[in-house]
């Protein structure tokens, strides 16, 4: 009967047989996206890690200063640094005298009258080789801190990166702070009205001394890395 007769092909616009699959789109179904690959994988080295901001008081980490310097009341003030170099210049000159007494060096004495200037090179040689070696080492650990600093609560830091300073630039420190104290101490006043509070030393070192409440320092009397 015609009724039983197909039609011609292409003229249905859908088809009845059971078990076809309607048409797909072209290209396929949408694939899921892939997971990133696991730590140690292959592929994994290409994915650039997440940023990780650094721990507080880790020495290998720069304090925000770095780059627009510290405010101005972060910085140690004159009168605190002042009883911090006493305590450390007098804890010197005992550390000095008994290394002078166990070598057989007198300590220098002060002119009789009518002698005029009478300087000892000989007696203040060990109160400056002291001198020098404990601000060079503890200037450049971790901390920043000589004992007398730690007592006051103040440190010094590179300028520009807020680290420790290596131990040549503590060294030159520690040497331009004898030539500070020869003109009537005018090196460390310097300090009143110079911008960032900086002596002549902390000028030739480039060095900041910062209060250590507002940057705090690392472990007290450790080699910095």
């Amino acid at each position: 009967m015609a009724e039983d007769q197909p039609g011609p092909t292409g003229t249905s616009d859908h088809d009845d047989r059971p078990g076809q699959r309607p048409t797909e789109p072209l290209g396929g179904p949408a694939q899921p996206p892939e997971p990133p690959p696991a730590h140690g994988q292959p592929g994994s080295e290409l994915r650039s890690p997440s940023p990780t901001a650094p721990l507080p008081g880790d020495p290998s980490a720069a304090p925000a200063f770095a780059a627009a310097g510290p405010p101005r009341e972060a910085l140690a003030g004159f009168w605190r640094r002042l009883v911090s170099a006493f305590l450390d210049w007098l804890l010197i000159g005992i550390l000095a005298a008994a290394i002078g007494d166990l070598f057989g060096v007198e300590a220098p004495a002060p002119p009789a009258q009518g002698d005029g200037f009478n300087f000892q090179l000989a007696g203040t040689g060990p109160f400056i080789l002291v001198e020098l070696a404990y601000f060079t080492y503890f200037h450049a650990t971790s901390a920043g801190q000589s004992i007398g600093n730690k007592i006051l609560g103040i440190r010094v830091l590179d300028a520009d990166t807020g680290r420790s300073l290596p131990y040549a630039r503590a060294f030159a420190r520690a040497l331009m702070s004898n030539l500070s104290a020869l003109p009537c101490f005018l090196g460390f006043f310097w300090m009143l009205w110079e911008p960032r509070k900086r002596t002549w030393h902390d000028i030739v070192a480039n060095s900041l001394v910062v209060r250590a409440t507002v940057y705090p320092p690392g472990e007290f009397g450790r080699p910095a890395r």
